[in-house]
């Protein structure tokens, strides 16, 4: 069985990101017990100089390799022309306004090299807002492959910020597609459908802000359109059938059009 001693990192960043959290981010990257072999850094159209001047800064201390998109192309993308160039076959994702637990690679490597049937594990994450030290919620998700194949038919069965993949499965069914949003999870149910199997690391690997900007994010009818035609992806692959897709258009049609304060009790209270 391959050992895995090298891998990429993969973090997109464009020009409203906030360089105090991108600084974070890379802080982060940098203060793992297993270091990264690169850091595939795309930039996603021109960025501030606050920004640049976190990437100078950490080009320092980590092994970044930059890739410049020459206009904003948007997450699933950058993501699909970012895979093809990382040049090991673990690659690892990162949002550069998250932070990693400081074993999170380790872990996930000794994960996947123990485990060659899975393609693509994940971990739970730890919720904070303002500090490390004011953790609100955990978003859990369940470990067994199995058990993830049918949760994936009704929710996300990843937390996309956590989880390190085999590149060449992800190629196999085709990369990232470029929607604006929930380009994870339309991979995720091509890689499923097509055999391939998940699992989750049963502990927070990564600490994620939260605020009402992201419920809020969340909400309107044109993150419903694109839901809307990731469950119709769904459901021409076969994943879904025709009662499972009007179920779950149904129920994300609705939370979309909720107000806000009732759509982040809504992910509080059911979906974490």
């Amino acid at each position: 069985m391959k050992k895995h001693s090298k891998f990429s990192c993969l973090v997109c960043v464009y020009d409203k990101d906030d360089p105090i959290h991108f600084d974070e981010c890379l802080q982060s990257i940098f203060n793992q017990s297993l270091q990264a072999s690169e850091v595939l850094l795309v930039q996603d159209g021109a960025i501030n100089v606050q920004l640049k001047g976190v990437v100078e800064k950490w080009s320092d201390f980590l092994p970044v390799r930059i890739v410049v998109n020459e206009q904003n192309l948007g997450l699933g993308q950058s993501l699909n022309l970012g895979v093809p160039l990382c040049r090991y076959d673990l690659i690892a994702r990162m949002d550069a306004d998250d932070i990693c637990h400081p074993s999170r690679f380790e872990k996930q490597v000794a994960f996947l090299d123990s485990h060659p049937e899975i393609s693509v594990v994940g971990s739970w994450i730890a919720e904070f807002q303002d500090t490390l030290d004011n953790i609100v919620s955990y978003r859990k998700l369940p470990a067994d492959p199995d058990e993830l194949f049918s949760f994936a038919k009704r929710r996300c069965p990843l937390n996309h910020p956590t989880v390190m993949f085999r590149k060449d499965d992800v190629l196999a069914v085709g990369n990232y597609d470029p929607y604006a949003n929930q380009q994870d999870y339309q991979l995720w149910a091509r890689l499923l459908v097509n055999g391939y199997k998940f699992a989750n690391i049963q502990e927070s690997l990564l600490f994620m802000r939260i605020s009402s900007a992201l419920f809020k994010r969340r909400g309107g009818i044109n993150y419903g359109k694109i839901e809307f035609a990731v469950q119709r992806d769904f459901l021409r692959i076969g994943f879904i059938n025709r009662v499972e897709f009007v179920r779950n258009v149904s129920l994300r049609m609705f939370v979309r059009l909720m107000p806000n304060s009732l759509r982040k009790l809504f992910y509080k209270r059911l979906l974490r």
